[in-house]
């Protein structure tokens, strides 16, 4: 701080050269994790032990890059008292991590699927529904990462309406996980395998709109306005 009661430019740049640092970081972390993700759904599909153990092992550099994020949020609300849109920045960036590193255990949760249901091969149908529901959940995910790298609010609607895709597949796998013929018990295992499967593509999905909702905050200092929270909607719905 200046004598005069004005900050210091020097230690206005080198603030912000912090936040330059920690956007980076955060960068990094959500290439990972998508890369996590992708990694996942191929083992999967493939029934690929290996990589499915590849991918379970890389989820402890993700967490320790989480950890790195905390840590330099924490150091920077402490030293710096940021305001307003640095302040904003910062909270909207820890929720962000951690909503990359959710999105980074589910995708253990689904690679460990792949040892439960080894050996046993994919139904054709269940393969291409889980198919989309990766590429979906990887198209989500790295768009949601463009908006926060970008700082471009633009994109939390765009992944609103993109989740809606994700939805439609879910509902998909589990009609047709249930249409399948009672048989064994090792049949009905696996199809609670293959819907809890579905249902961690789905959060990542979520956990995709919430990044791209963090960013309308860290950019506008607002929440992005669901529809069915617009009063009128909400009265024709009730």
């Amino acid at each position: 701080m200046a004598t005069d009661g004005t900050i210091d430019t020097t230690t206005r740049k080198s603030f912000h050269e912090h936040l330059d640092d920690l956007r980076a970081t955060v960068i990094r972390l959500g290439a990972l994790a998508n890369e996590q993700i992708a990694a996942c759904t191929q083992a999967l599909l493939d029934g690929d032990l290996a990589l499915a153990a590849e991918a379970i092992r890389n989820d402890d550099l993700i967490d320790d890059l989480t950890h790195e994020v905390e840590d330099h949020c924490f150091a920077l609300l402490a030293r710096q008292q940021p305001m307003a849109t640095d302040l904003r920045t910062i909270l909207a960036t820890l929720r962000i991590a951690h909503e990359l590193e959710r999105s980074a255990d589910l995708a253990v949760n689904i690679s460990k699927t792949t040892r439960r249901l080894y050996p046993n091969a994919l139904d054709p149908k269940v393969r291409g529904i889980i198919d989309q529901m990766g590429r979906q959940a990887t198209n989500q995910t790295r768009l949601a990462l463009d908006a926060y790298a970008d700082t471009d609010p633009s994109w939390a609607r765009a992944l609103a309406d993109m989740d809606d895709a994700m939805d439609e597949l879910t509902k998909s796998l589990f009609r047709y996980v249930l249409s399948l013929a009672p048989a064994d018990e090792a049949t009905v295992q696996q199809a609670v395998q293959i819907s809890l499967v579905g249902r961690h593509y789905e959060r990542i999905a979520d956990h995709a709109v919430t990044i791209a909702e963090r960013v309308v905050f860290m950019v506008t200092g607002e929440y992005p306005v669901h529809e069915t929270d617009r009063p009128e909607v909400a009265g024709e719905i009730g």
